[in-house]
């Protein structure tokens, strides 16, 4: 069962997982919007954000199509296989399967309040707030959750890559962390774009 959760790729790839993956990220993005949940580059998460719909389905969709086009040029350089962009795509979009949980979560308001009490807290900025012990408890419990679910999804992307890509080793490692980090990079620059553009 644990590894159908973090390599559900040596079952699902090709078409069935872009499949898959397109319909999670489109459902993501659409339940993102209601919950005012953003996801500026392929892990962050910032809530309370107002985005147009437009902007959030282009937003995530740009996130996997970004890091998706970075894994291919790696593992054509890297790998000694045959390298199908389709299951490279696909598995990425697929990985993509827990911040659909993930954009749930801003739909509580004890995020919100919590954060609002942290600013006025520790920093002096807003108005003050009134927080119950259950706020903060829940509050708390729904971070520890999008962190769990934040880890997990790096576990499916690593995986995705290393089955698609058919690396292993030192390389394998590597070239994940070289292509996360320049993605971050690359995606808070077109995040901005977007917005501007966009919303």
């Amino acid at each position: 069962m644990f590894k159908k959760l973090t390599n559900p790729f040596i079952y699902v790839a090709g078409s069935k997982s872009l499949v898959l993956g397109l319909l999670t990220i489109f459902g993501t993005s659409i339940v993102a919007y209601f919950s005012k949940t953003y996801f500026p580059d392929i892990i962050s998460v910032k809530m309370g954000v107002d985005l147009s719909i437009l902007s959030s389905i282009a937003q995530n969709f740009i996130n996997w199509f970004v890091v998706s086009i970075l894994f291919h040029l790696m593992a054509m350089i890297l790998s000694k296989s045959k390298i199908r962009m389709l299951d490279i795509f696909g598995t990425q979009a697929l990985a993509r399967f827990p911040y659909f949980f993930v954009s749930f979560i801003n739909f509580s308001e004890s995020l919100d309040l919590f954060g609002k009490y942290l600013l006025w807290t520790f920093m002096s900025y807003g108005e003050p707030i009134e927080i119950t012990i259950i706020q903060k408890s829940i509050a708390v419990f729904l971070l520890f959750i999008s962190l769990v679910f934040t880890i997990w999804m790096v576990m499916l992307m690593y995986n995705a890559f290393k089955v698609s890509a058919n690396l292993k080793g030192t390389k394998l490692i590597l070239s994940f962390i070289i292509v996360m980090i320049f993605s971050m990079v690359v995606l808070t620059y077109l995040s901005k774009i977007l917005i501007l553009n966009i919303n």
